[in-house]
C-alpha cells in the first residue's frame, strides 16, 4: 500500500509531480493513483491512502472518484472519525482516514485555525488568529465589512500599521452588543465570528500565484471617499425623496398643529342627560348634542337579559 498526500498539505510544491499543477478528470486521477502505487495488497490490487491535514478535501476527493457520497463530508475539521477503505474497481482501493495535525515549522497554530485546519470553536487562544487576520485584511476592508470605526495609531506609531487584535475585537463587540457580565466586550465571542467569516470567504484574502512576489501581489486598493449629499441634483438621491423635498408641507403642518376646540364629554350612562324621556349617553360639542338613546354603541354589556334569553332558547330547543 502507498499514501497519496493531499495537495493542500504542502501548497509550495503542489505543482511538482506527475500532474504539473493541472486539473485532472476522474479517469486521469485514477490513472495517477495507479501509477504512484507500485506495490499490491497481495491479491493483485493496489491500495492508495489519502493522508493530510483536516479539512483539505480527502473525503471529497474520494466521493468525486466514486461518483457518489460514500463518506461523510463537512466544513468543520474532524468530520472523519475512523479509518475506512472503499473499492473503486477490482484493481484500486482508496483509504480514508482522519486528518493528521503533525508538528510543523512552516505554519503556526494560528495559521492552522485561520486556514480551517483546526476547529475554531475549540481554540483556546484567540489573539494569535485575530492578529493573523488583521495582518492579512486591510483596515478599510474591516471597517466597511462590519460597519465599525477602528482607532487610529497613536502619535509616534506607524500610521500604516494593522489594527491590534484588542482594537478590532473591542470595536466589533461594542457594535454588535457582545458584552460580558462585567460590562466589557466579549472578545472570545467576537473572535469566533470574525474567524468564521475569514474561513468562509466573507473577509476575502487571495494568495499570490506561484512565482509571484507576495508583497507586489497584495497591493491595497484605493478607496474613494464618499462625498456628502448637499444638493437635490445628486444622482444618489432617489426620485421619491427628491419629490418629497420639493413638496409644500405648509398645509400639512397647519392641519396638524391647528388648535382644536374644547369638547365636553360625559362619561357613563348616569351622568348623561335625558332627552325626550329616553335615558342614554350624550356628548356635547359646542351647540350640538349627540344622543344615543340605546346607550353607548361601543359598550357590549348593556344587554341585561342575556342569561334569560339564552335560557329560553335552550328550553325551546330541548322541547
Amino acid at each position: 500500500a502507498c499514501a497519496a498526500p493531499s495537495a493542500s498539505a504542502n501548497p509550495v510544491s503542489s505543482t511538482d509531480g506527475p500532474t504539473d499543477g493541472k486539473l485532472l478528470s476522474r479517469e486521469e486521477l485514477i490513472e495517477v493513483f495507479k501509477s504512484l502505487c507500485q506495490g499490491t495488497d497481495g491479491k493483485g490490487g493496489k491500495v492508495v491512502g489519502l493522508v493530510g491535514y483536516p479539512n483539505v478535501g480527502k473525503s471529497s476527493t474520494i466521493n468525486s472518484v466514486l461518483q457518489q457520497k460514500k463518506v461523510a463530508v463537512s466544513a468543520t475539521p474532524g468530520r472523519t472519525k475512523h479509518f475506512q477503505t472503499l473499492a473503486v474497481d477490482g484493481d484500486l482501493t482508496l483509504c480514508d482516514c482522519p486528518g493528521l495535525v503533525l508538528p510543523s515549522f512552516v505554519s503556526s497554530k494560528a495559521e492552522m485555525v485561520c486556514n480551517g485546519v483546526l476547529p475554531i470553536d475549540q481554540m483556546r487562544d484567540h489573539e494569535g488568529p485575530i492578529n493573523f487576520v488583521s495582518h492579512k485584511i486591510p483596515r478599510h476592508v474591516l471597517q466597511r465589512t462590519y460597519g465599525i470605526m477602528l482607532p487610529q495609531p497613536h502619535e509616534g506609531e506607524d500610521p500604516n500599521r494593522p489594527p491590534l487584535p484588542v482594537e478590532l475585537l473591542m470595536s466589533y463587540g461594542y457594535v454588535r452588543g457582545f458584552m460580558t457580565s462585567k460590562g466589557v466586550p466579549d472578545c472570545p465571542r467576537a473572535s469566533r465570528i470574525i474567524l468564521k467569516d475569514y474561513v468562509k470567504g466573507k473577509l476575502l484574502y487571495c494568495h499570490s500565484p506561484p512565482g509571484i512576489d507576495e508583497a507586489s501581489f497584495q497591493i491595497p486598493v484605493e478607496v474613494k471617499e464618499m462625498r456628502p449629499i448637499d444638493s437635490d441634483n445628486d444622482p444618489r438621491i432617489p426620485h421619491a425623496l427628491k419629490m418629497a423635498r420639493r413638496a409644500d408641507t405648509s398645509q400639512v403642518d397647519a392641519a396638524f398643529f391647528h388648535e382644536a376646540e374644547p369638547k365636553a364629554v360625559y362619561l357613563g350612562r348616569s351622568a348623561a342627560p335625558k332627552v325626550d324621556g329616553f335615558p342614554g349617553a350624550a356628548q356635547a360639542s359646542g351647540d350640538m348634542t349627540v344622543v344615543y338613546p340605546g346607550g353607548k354603541p361601543w359598550k357590549k354589556h348593556h344587554n341585561r337579559h342575556k342569561t334569560e334569553k339564552t335560557r329560553r332558547i335552550v328550553k325551546g330547543y330541548c322541547e
